[in-house]
């Protein structure tokens, strides 16, 4: 992990850390939000703010030189939970009983066995990262091709189809990038560069698309007290 340390260094790190922050954006607005717009939405709002406190752990743990390993361990079990949470909110295991129970369970025993198991915490899980990520875009898809074929407004305006598109788009290069790590293909400082450069547009890209969807949250009907 040192060696990513020098290498966000030389990439104009304060650059990468100002991106990564758009994160707090739509953690702002999802609970400015969130008593209009009711629990639907919840399980991602609050991803979104382990993700805005993981950020600061990560900043303050990279300026003191330390390990981000652990904290980031970490953060992904408690994202895998809570966008699989998120789904479960959305309806997408209704049709299958006790799938999401399984799919929770799964999550749980894959992040363990590969954290004090297999490897260390103190390493990074790709292969827990790649499971979990994949199976987010599998849902994510599934939700939006749903959406497609439903929704009769806007797409754009779908607060779930926004969510869904951020989750394809920075997943799918996630899992690309973990597989690189695994299998050796990142031996090119260069390349190694280039990488991560990327992922900083991309998450900056998807946060924004993040804060856009918690704007178009519906607002809970209001309920007539009868006299």
């Amino acid at each position: 992990m040192i060696k990513l340390v020098f290498i966000f260094i030389s990439m104009k790190y304060y650059l990468v850390v100002i991106f990564s922050s758009s994160i707090f954006i739509g953690t702002l607005i999802g609970w400015l939000r969130f008593k209009k717009a009711g629990p639907a939405f919840f399980p991602f709002i609050i991803c979104l703010s382990v993700a805005s406190l993981n950020e600061i752990v990560s900043f303050v743990m990279t300026v003191k030189g330390y390990s981000t390993a652990y904290n980031n361990n970490i953060y992904v079990l408690l994202e895998a939970l809570l966008i699989t949470w998120q789904f479960k909110k959305w309806g997408f295991f209704n049709q299958y009983k006790g799938a999401y129970q399984a799919v929770m369970i799964i999550i749980g025993i894959t992040w363990v066995a590969e954290n004090f198991l297999i490897y260390k915490i103190s390493a990074v899980s790709f292969y827990f990262r790649i499971g979990y990520s994949f199976i987010i875009v599998l849902m994510s898809i599934h939700i939006n091709n749903n959406l497609i074929l439903t929704f009769r407004n806007n797409l754009l305006k779908s607060p779930e189809f926004l969510i869904c598109s951020g989750f394809i788009i920075y997943f799918t290069y996630k899992i690309l990038i973990e597989a690189f790590w695994l299998y050796g293909l990142n031996a090119g400082r260069d390349f190694r560069i280039n990488v991560y450069l990327l992922l900083t547009w991309i998450n900056l890209f998807v946060n924004l698309i993040y804060a856009a969807a918690l704007l178009w949250i519906p607002k809970k009907p209001q309920h007539i007290t009868l006299s």
